[in-house]
C-alpha cells in the first residue's frame, strides 16, 4: 500500500512538473518550499559510474538505496505525469490567458521568497552582495530577446543540457531558457504528441547536464549553504521581472535573424496596445491565490531528509 509520505512526494513532483512547464517559474522553487530541495540535489549527485560498481559488488538493492532510488522514482513519476496531463492545458493557458497565469505564479514566487529567506541563518555583507548579483542576473536573463528555434537534434540535446540546470535552480525557469533558445513549443508538443526521437535526444541532454551541474550545486549547498541560498533568493526576486502580467512582444530583426523581445507596460497601455483588458483586481486576486498555495504547501510539507545540520552551513 502506498504510504502517505510517498503519495505526498508524488504530488510534489506533479507540482514541480506543472511549474517547470511555465516560462518564468522553476520546479526548483517548488522543491525548495516543500523541503525536498537539498535531498533532491544530493540524490541526483549520487548517480554516477560508481553506482554500477556498487550494483556489481553488493547487489541492486544496495545500489538503489545509494542513489535514494525510491525518492527519485516517485518524484520523477509525478513530474512526468504532470507534464503529460497538463502540457496541453498549459499551452492553452499561455496562448489565451498568459497575464493571469503569470499573476498566479507571481504570487507563488513572492510567498516563496519570504519562506526561503528564513533558511539563511545569518545575513552579512557578502550574502547581500550575492543576493543582489542573483537578482541582477535573473533580470538580465529575462531581458534577453527570444531566438527562433532550430530543428537539429543536436540543438535539442544542448538545449536540454542547459535548461535542466535552470530547472533545479529556484528562480531560474528552465522553461524560459527553452523559450530563449526557441525550443519550448517544439519540445512541449513533442512530449504531448509522443515524438520519441525528439524526446529521447532532449532527455539525453537533460541527463548529461544534470549529472554535471548537480555535483557543483550539492557541494555549494554543503560547504557554502547561506551564500548559495542568498544567491538563489536573488534569482527568485529577479524572476518577478519576467512574471510581470502586462507585457507586450516586439519583433526584432538582426542580420536576417528574427527575435522577439518583451517590454513591460502599465495596465492602461496594455489595453491600448493589445486591445485586451487585464483587470488589476483580478491580477491581485490571482497573486493572493498563488501565495496562499505556497502557505498550503508549507503546511502539508513533510521535512526532507536532505536538510543540512548547522555544522554543514557556512557563516
Amino acid at each position: 500500500m502506498i504510504s502517505r509520505e510517498r503519495a505526498l512526494l508524488f504530488l510534489k513532483g506533479m507540482a514541480m512538473g506543472a511549474a517547470d512547464s511555465v516560462p518564468g517559474v522553476s520546479g526548483g522553487t517548488i522543491a525548495l518550499i516543500t523541503n525536498i530541495y537539498e535531498e533532491l540535489v544530493d540524490a541526483i549527485r549520487a548517480i554516477g559510474p560508481h553506482v554500477l560498481v556498487t550494483w556489481k559488488r553488493e547487489g541492486f538493492p544496495v545500489a538503489w538505496r545509494e542513489i535514494n532510488g525510491n525518492f527519485l522514482l516517485t518524484l520523477l513519476l509525478g513530474i512526468i505525469s504532470s507534464l503529460l496531463l497538463f502540457g496541453r492545458v498549459i499551452l492553452v493557458l499561455m496562448d489565451s490567458y498568459l497575464p493571469f497565469l503569470l499573476a498566479f505564479f507571481s504570487g507563488l514566487v513572492m510567498a516563496s521568497i519570504f519562506y526561503v529567506t528564513r533558511l539563511v541563518s545569518r545575513w552579512n555583507a557578502l550574502n547581500l552582495i550575492l543576493f543582489i548579483a542573483g537578482t541582477g542576473f535573473a533580470i538580465l536573463l529575462a531581458s534577453l530577446p527570444l531566438a527562433q528555434s532550430s530543428n537539429h537534434l543536436l540543438y535539442y540535446f544542448f538545449s536540454g543540457a542547459i535548461a535542466i540546470c535552470a530547472m533545479i535552480l529556484p528562480g531560474i525557469s528552465g522553461a524560459f531558457i527553452l523559450v530563449l533558445l526557441g525550443v519550448y513549443g517544439p519540445v512541449l508538443e513533442a512530449l504531448t504528441n509522443f515524438e520519441w526521437v525528439v524526446i529521447g535526444v532532449f532527455a539525453g541532454g537533460c541527463a548529461c547536464g544534470l549529472m554535471l551541474f548537480s555535483r557543483i550545486l550539492s557541494w555549494l549547498l554543503h560547504h557554502h549553504h547561506d551564500r548559495t541560498l542568498s544567491t538563489l533568493i536573488g534569482l527568485l526576486v529577479g524572476s518577478l521581472y519576467l512574471l510581470w502580467p502586462w507585457r507586450v512582444a516586439t519583433e526584432l530583426n538582426f542580420n536576417s535573424h528574427a527575435f522577439t523581445q518583451f517590454r513591460h507596460v502599465s495596465p492602461g497601455d496594455y489595453q491600448l496596445l493589445t486591445g485586451s483588458a487585464v483587470s488589476p483586481w483580478l491580477v491581485m486576486f490571482l497573486i493572493v491565490i498563488g501565495a496562499g498555495l505556497v502557505l498550503l504547501l508549507e503546511t502539508v510539507a513533510v521535512p526532507g531528509k536532505g536538510e543540512l545540520s548547522s555544522k554543514d552551513r557556512d557563516g
